[in-house]
């Protein structure tokens, strides 16, 4: 009996680790990918001696990229180094405060209040991630049973109904400190303002379990993952996009590419759900809120800052001012900035004497009437705002520059609708919940990505790469390898 058909739509992290869950269990799988290169948010830019990178920067619970090459039976080749120096933080106050992974050199220069603040905020940070996790991060997408399970068990101490603000409030959280935890909701596309206290499990994952440097940039574990995927004997063809998901009876037949067509017995789609949603001809229901885009400048300058550490957060006069612009569809006038210095921990990526400096704010997806296009004067809006903050920082923007390049919500709409970074807005708890991968009367194939369960971030489109192709697998009547995450 010949090996099923699999095709893999969408050869960012999610698609690449269903695609190689799927090979190492014996399926003939082809993953294609519109774009000429894999990795999708996570990309590279080189340009006169500097690398940078174009997506995500650094790396949180970096056990899910090792479980992922065990499980294959690969050996993991991602250079990881844990991130000991942690982030600076500058706020308008005039505070400079260096967090890392030691609490007490943390909390050292805080007051005494501040530093009991912090350390109830952290324990419970850290309770509502490890009740949370076995259901909404490491399990298939909840039904109702395991629902009401979380709930029974755990749901009063995630403070249903109440705000990420509220919550804080009642930790005595306040003042620049309030700003600190609050920003962590961004990390799943929230205003942290509107955001569910129960999202204030994120702030455990970076300041509890720890990041890690990647060598090469997040970029280099798309290229480690795709090696292996070569290497297992899978099919990966670049340029190649999808147009249609043929399907007949209630079954997959094919795939319906620019080039041709594709057989298969099952689809994965790793891509944008409503994207998946229209390749399958299904409606795509009522447009929702989406979650928050960004601008990024990528920018090698001569020189080096040390009043930069290798990851920098700069914080506006009033935080909550930065999301009422946004709620208002534009970009703030006064933005948070967060700059990355990889050239800091990998010198290869800047000339000597020399510094890469990614710098991000939060942006607002695009309009609905344009919605993979932002106006010149938007966009140029956004790039003033960026350079004024940085100047009410002290850091002259234009200084040194030898190369410079923007991404903008238009950019980030090739990969997410509006270009939202992570699908829908997740204000409210049911909303905070991300789409299941299954699709109602086609068993046949399941979805993967930022949008469907877990959700977004690299660790998080792993695992739902690896929850898709148990679907797939189980479809097919194929052995999965155990799972060690």
């Amino acid at each position: 009996m010949s090996a099923p058909r699999v095709v893999v739509i969408g050869a960012g992290f999610a698609g690449l680790a269903a695609a190689l869950h799927l090979t190492a269990a014996g399926a003939r799988v082809t993953l294609i990918e519109r774009e000429p290169r894999s990795g999708g948010k996570a990309g590279s830019w080189r340009a006169e001696g500097f690398r940078f990178d174009t997506g995500p920067t650094v790396l949180t619970m970096p056990h899910v990229i090792e479980a992922t090459f065990a499980a294959v039976g690969r050996p993991c080749t991602v250079e990881m180094a844990p991130s000991v120096a942690g982030t600076r933080y500058r706020f308008a106050s005039g505070r400079v405060w260096d967090v890392g992974p030691d609490l007490e050199r943390t909390v050292a220069s805080l007051a005494p209040s501040d530093a009991d603040a912090y350390r109830r905020a952290l324990t419970r940070a850290r309770a509502l991630y490890e009740a949370a996790a076995p259901t909404f991060v490491h399990g298939p997408a909840p039904g109702l049973r395991a629902l009401m399970a979380y709930a029974l068990r755990h749901g009063a101490a995630a403070s249903p109904g109440s705000r990420l603000p509220d919550l804080l409030e009642s930790l005595g959280v306040r003042g620049d400190l309030r700003t600190f935890f609050l920003r962590f909701a961004t990390y799943f596309g929230a205003d942290p303002f509107r955001a569910p206290a129960v999202l204030h499990n994120i702030a455990w994952v970076e300041l509890g379990l720890g990041t890690r440097h990647v060598r090469g940039g997040l970029h280099a574990v798309a290229r480690a993952l795709e090696a292996a995927l070569v290497d297992l004997g899978a099919d990966v063809r670049h340029g190649c996009a999808a147009r249609r998901v043929g399907a007949r009876g209630g079954r997959v037949r094919e795939v319906v590419t620019d080039s041709g067509e594709i057989a298969a017995n099952a689809v994965v789609l790793a891509v944008d759900r409503r994207a998946a949603m229209t390749m399958l001809g299904r409606p795509l229901g009522p447009e929702r809120e989406p979650s928050l885009s960004g601008l990024v400048r990528l920018v090698g300058v001569r020189g080096v800052d040390d009043r930069l550490a290798q990851h920098t957060v700069l914080f506006p006069e009033t935080y909550e001012r930065e999301f009422l612009d946004l709620r208002a569809g534009r970009h703030p006038r006064d933005p948070t900035l967060y700059l990355s210095i990889s050239s800091r921990s990998d010198p290869d990526d800047a000339p000597v004497g020399h510094e890469n400096r990614f710098v991000m704010a939060n942006a607002p997806a695009l309009p609905t009437s344009t919605p993979a296009t932002e106006s010149e004067e938007r966009a140029q809006a956004g790039r003033e705002a960026m350079h004024a903050a940085m100047t009410r920082h002290g850091f002259d923007p234009a200084a040194g520059v030898v190369v410079e390049r923007w991404e903008t919500p238009a950019t980030f709409a090739a990969f997410g609708h509006r270009g939202s970074l992570y699908g829908d807005a997740p204000h409210g708890v049911l909303a905070a919940l991300r789409a299941p991968n299954r699709v109602r009367a086609l068993p046949d194939v399941a979805l993967a990505g930022g949008t469907v369960h877990p959700g977004g971030g690299v660790p998080l489109a792993l695992l739902s790469g690896r929850q898709a192709a148990l679907v797939v697998a189980r479809r097919l009547g194929l052995p999965l390898a155990v799972w060690t995450a």
